[in-house]
C-alpha cells in the first residue's frame, strides 16, 4: 500500500475515491458482484490512507 505523505497526495487519493463513488452512484445495477466488491475495496483503501494521514497530521499539530 502506498503511503500518503503530503497534502497533494491526500487530495489526489480523495479525488480518486470520489470518482469511484460517483461511478457506483451512476451505475449501481450494471456491475457484477465481484466487480462491485473490487471497487468498494479500492474506495476503502483510498479513503483509509487519507484518513490515516489526516490523523497523523492532526497528532503532529497537537504536539507543536
Amino acid at each position: 500500500m502506498s503511503h500518503v505523505n503530503n497534502i497533494a497526495k491526500a487530495q489526489e487519493k480523495a479525488c480518486e475515491a470520489e470518482l469511484i463513488l460517483r461511478m457506483l452512484e451512476s451505475y449501481p445495477d450494471k456491475m457484477l458482484e465481484n466487480e462491485l466488491s473490487t471497487v468498494i475495496t479500492l474506495a476503502r483503501r483510498l479513503t483509509e490512507e487519507v484518513h490515516i494521514w489526516l490523523i497523523e497530521e492532526m497528532a503532529k499539530k497537537g504536539k507543536q
